[in-house]
């Protein structure tokens, strides 16, 4: 991935004329009441399910949803680590950045994510009848004062065309999975916020079941970040993913 040659734009001055339904992320102005420790392993499970609780509230305020389901909590540090195993499972596993332009799920695969067969979803059947739509989103949020190492970029949704992905096949304990990944294109714009802080989280679609011409899907990717000074301290972030229905 040609990640220098990115039409990779700060952007900030149009950001609010982006929108999920269109280019299939946004960003958002909210302040989380949630105060993650400065060592972000000093987390603990009653900040992960205050967090699910609070990004399921801001995605029905802002996406005017019906029902949602926030399934999953990924806390993230650039840094090395040193460890034989890990615990996928582990609400609060912290990984490194995700590089590599890619969707997290395909269409084929997305109804294998666990959740679906999870009893505590009996309140989404009501919802499983036509008329009512799906989607997968992310929210993700930068705990640094400002983003400055290793940033998250966005592919606008309607500069990808359906050559551009590869599917790949994603298998761990429980669920064998797909992920597209990301040939380069020219024509694809990708973007990212400059100086993004705390209450700005991006919020972006990774499935949709609505057919037409919204977005559907939005590539993304950790990129090196050639402006952040020598004395970035190194990235944390924390990110989500859950079910809207609307």
């Amino acid at each position: 991935m040609r990640l220098m040659m990115f039409v990779c734009k700060t952007s900030r001055p149009d950001f609010g004329s982006h929108r999920i339904e269109e280019c299939g992320f946004q960003v958002l102005e909210h302040e989380s009441t949630v105060a993650f420790p400065e060592k972000i392993d000093e987390t603990d499970l009653a900040d992960v399910e205050a967090y699910k609780v609070e990004t399921e509230k801001l995605l029905k305020d802002n996406l005017e949803a019906k029902h949602v389901v926030c399934y999953d909590f990924r806390l993230r540090e650039n840094k090395d680590f040193s460890r034989n195993m890990i615990d996928l499972g582990n609400p609060l596993l912290i990984e490194g950045p995700a590089y590599g332009a890619h969707n997290d799920e395909s269409f084929l695969f997305v109804f294998s994510i666990p959740v679906f067969d999870d009893k505590a979803l009996n309140l989404e059947r009501q919802y499983l009848k036509p008329g009512y739509r799906f989607q997968i989103v992310n929210t993700w949020r930068i705990l640094n004062p400002v983003a400055q190492d290793n940033p998250l970029a966005l592919c606008d949704f309607r500069t990808v065309i359906p050559e551009d992905l590869i599917e790949a096949d994603r298998v761990s304990p429980g669920r064998a999975g797909e992920v597209y990944y990301i040939k380069d294109n020219k024509s694809q714009r990708w973007c990212w916020l400059e100086g993004q802080t705390p209450n700005e989280p991006f919020v972006f679609v990774m499935y949709d079941t609505k057919p037409g011409n919204q977005a559907r899907y939005r590539p993304h990717i950790t990129f090196q970040n050639s402006r952040a000074p020598d004395e970035a301290p190194p990235r944390k972030s924390v990110e989500t993913r859950s079910i809207v229905t609307s």
